[in-house]
């Protein structure tokens, strides 16, 4: 499984890059299971996954992913990576509200574990310190 996860991240990376958010949509499957920060139980489809990520680099434009680990065992993989931007943009909450821009810049680890089923992800789960992101902005 460890070609899928590389063939996986690659596209990601270059979709997202490209803004090209058809091409990161497709890496998923119409009724994947994702568990996420924020998101209460399942988020199912497609199209969620890619509004979440949207939303979630939108506040940083000059975010950036870094992978620093795969690993992969069958079915499963595991993404250990790194996020870092400034944050320039409004970031929005779950009440529909939006934090102001803190021009201050955050570097946080997170990590995707993804299981795949013919060449594409089925289910997402996403971890990630939500208190440290907030800390970094000078907000938590």
């Amino acid at each position: 499984m460890t070609e899928d996860a590389e063939r996986f991240i690659a596209e990601a990376a270059r979709a997202i890059g490209d803004g090209n958010w058809d091409a990161y949509g497709k890496l998923f499957s119409e009724d994947l299971a994702m568990r996420t920060p924020g998101l209460p139980g399942i988020t199912r489809g497609r199209q969620p996954r890619v509004e979440l990520v949207q939303g979630m680099l939108a506040p940083f434009p000059d975010g950036r992913i870094e992978v620093t680990r795969i690993m992969s065992e069958g079915e499963w993989s595991c993404f250990e990576l790194r996020f870092s931007g400034t944050h320039t943009e409004p970031m929005p909450t779950p009440d529909g509200g939006a934090i102001a821009p803190t021009n201050k810049a955050v570097d946080v680890p997170y990590c995707l574990v993804v299981k795949f089923d013919d060449g594409v992800i089925t289910e997402v789960n996403e971890y990630y310190d939500q208190l440290e992101m907030m800390t970094q902005l000078g907000i938590g």
